[in-house]
């Protein structure tokens, strides 16, 4: 439990500096800001300071749901087994997006940062973060490698999660590592999320048969 209350309070240490950085700056902020950004690393849509300051709330607004789902889920009790490596997904989140919204907040304010080098490196440690605690998790309506063959066996969960851990750390290294191919770092990342995805789904529905079949 202490572990827990620790990295909540990391959490939500890191959301609330996020939105005090973006009121502090807002002033300085032109009226149009960059707020998302192409599969090429540059600006394809411009909003308001205003939309930007109300996306500075999102990281503290996951702190608080993704702390309030464990007490509605049908399987709370998962949540107990799993909840240090709970807290620290939810660390882990926290961190990505508001790694992204600082970064978004830096280039409005004039201070380029290259986007489709830093988003790869973002996304990169944050698999491999999460990765790491995968196989942990048990099972549960809302965390998790969810599908429709890992939901119906708790066998399947663990072997799913477990191979799944290891696909996303290997995502993840090659995401950080993109980042040396310049203009194709934001393709490499993309395919690379792709097929970590699709990979991970099949062998939830191949280890499921497989289990069923032996069964028989």
């Amino acid at each position: 439990m202490k572990n827990k209350n620790r990295f909540f309070i990391s959490s939500f240490i890191i959301a609330i500096l996020t939105l005090l950085i973006n009121l502090i700056a807002f002033r300085f902020l032109p009226n149009k800001v960059p707020v998302h950004w192409g599969i090429s690393g540059e600006v394809d849509r411009y909003g308001s300071k205003g939309e930007h300051l109300l996306m500075s709330v999102l990281p503290l607004v996951l702190v608080v749901v993704l702390n309030f789902l464990p007490t509605i889920d049908p399987k709370k009790e998962s949540f107990k087994l799993h909840s240090k490596a709970y807290s620290i997904m939810i660390l882990f989140v926290i961190i990505l997006i508001s790694g992204i919204n600082l970064i978004a907040l830096s280039n409005a304010l004039g201070w380029a940062i290259n986007f489709s080098l830093v988003f790869p490196l973002l996304f990169g440690l944050f698999f491999t973060g999460m990765g790491n605690y995968m196989s942990q998790i048990r099972p549960n309506y809302f965390v998790g490698i969810r599908t429709p063959w890992t939901l119906a066996s708790e066998y399947v969960w663990k072997k799913t999660h477990r191979f799944g851990g290891i696909v996303f750390i290997i995502v993840g290294l090659i995401q950080v590592s993109s980042i040396f191919f310049g203009k194709f770092a934001m393709v490499l990342f993309l395919v690379t999320l792709f097929i970590g995805i699709i990979v991970v789904y099949l062998y939830s529905y191949f280890i499921f048969k497989k289990n069923n079949n032996q069964k028989r």
